[in-house]
């Protein structure tokens, strides 16, 4: 018995850089039980994520910033275990943390710039945008970049930093568009007739909506033609090919009421004396 208490005395005895063997056991064993704890946390989250109606791409970035958040809190609980100073620690991230914000400081725009995109939402994944002067639809918005794909099949990158300074136009926020029209006829053509054939295009036309109501009128009487507006809505998913079979049946019905669709010209009448 007194041998065991001799070598148990012996082991309290044996240090390594101040942290006794015991320490260092009880600190491993908080270390791997913070690590599992991390790992129940994250899956516990990705369950809760799925029920969630939030874009992929939110549910990543605060996967990730969960993820590095409970990195954080279990070296701070380790260096606590192993008696190190917090005072001491905290200040050596902050100067860590500012070296390295001034050399990756587009990196962090970037960062929280997209931060910025993802709390205030103004667009998802599938939505079609213009952001200043790109226009395409988005295929995911990143840490660090949006990646908008163009109609003619490009992919682009967009610094989320320049997404934050730009105007973002969204076309697909809402689940109907208008569609503004200007539509010449002749100053020999009557009022009634013209209103009569445009009415008649908007009802030939598929994908519009008839809430709210079409507006049809004159807009204004130019130098060779009478310009009248035709304002209509359409359903977001269809516009543009409603847009498109809108202007061919306005042709057509021109066609068939009479009227004459004008151009600009110049007549020159010459007096003889």
């Amino acid at each position: 018995m007194e041998k065991i208490e001799e070598m148990l005395g012996k082991l309290e005895e044996v240090h390594l850089g101040g942290i006794n063997l015991f320490g260092i056991l009880g600190t491993v064993l908080i270390l791997v039980v913070c690590v599992a704890v991390r790992r129940i946390l994250l899956r516990l989250f990705d369950r809760a994520m799925r029920k969630s109606r939030l874009d992929d791409s939110v549910k990543g970035f605060l996967k990730a910033a969960l993820g590095v958040f409970l990195w954080i809190l279990i070296v701070l609980i380790v260096a606590d275990k192993l008696g190190i100073p917090m005072t001491s620690l905290v200040a050596v991230l902050s100067v860590a943390s500012l070296a390295l914000s001034l050399s990756v400081q587009n990196i962090l725009t970037n960062l929280f710039s997209g931060m910025t995109i993802l709390g205030t939402h103004p667009f998802g994944a599938g939505d079609w945008v213009d952001i200043g002067g790109t226009a395409g639809s988005v295929q995911s918005v990143g840490l660090f970049y949006t990646i908008i794909k163009v109609p003619d099949g490009r992919e682009v990158h967009i610094p989320n930093s320049t997404v934050a300074d730009s105007k973002v136009e969204n076309f697909t926020a809402h689940e109907i568009r208008r569609i503004d029209l200007d539509i010449s006829a002749s100053y020999n053509d009557s009022a009634t007739a013209v209103k009569r054939a445009l009415s008649a295009a908007v009802n030939m036309t598929e994908g519009l909506v008839t809430e709210p109501e079409p507006i049809i009128a004159v807009k204004e009487y130019g130098d060779s033609a009478i310009k009248y507006m035709l304002l209509v809505w359409a359903k977001t998913p269809v516009f543009f090919a409603a847009k498109c079979a809108l202007m061919e049946n306005v042709r057509l019905a021109f066609e068939e009421e009479g009227v004459q669709m004008t151009y600009p010209h110049l007549n020159v009448h010459i007096e003889e004396k």
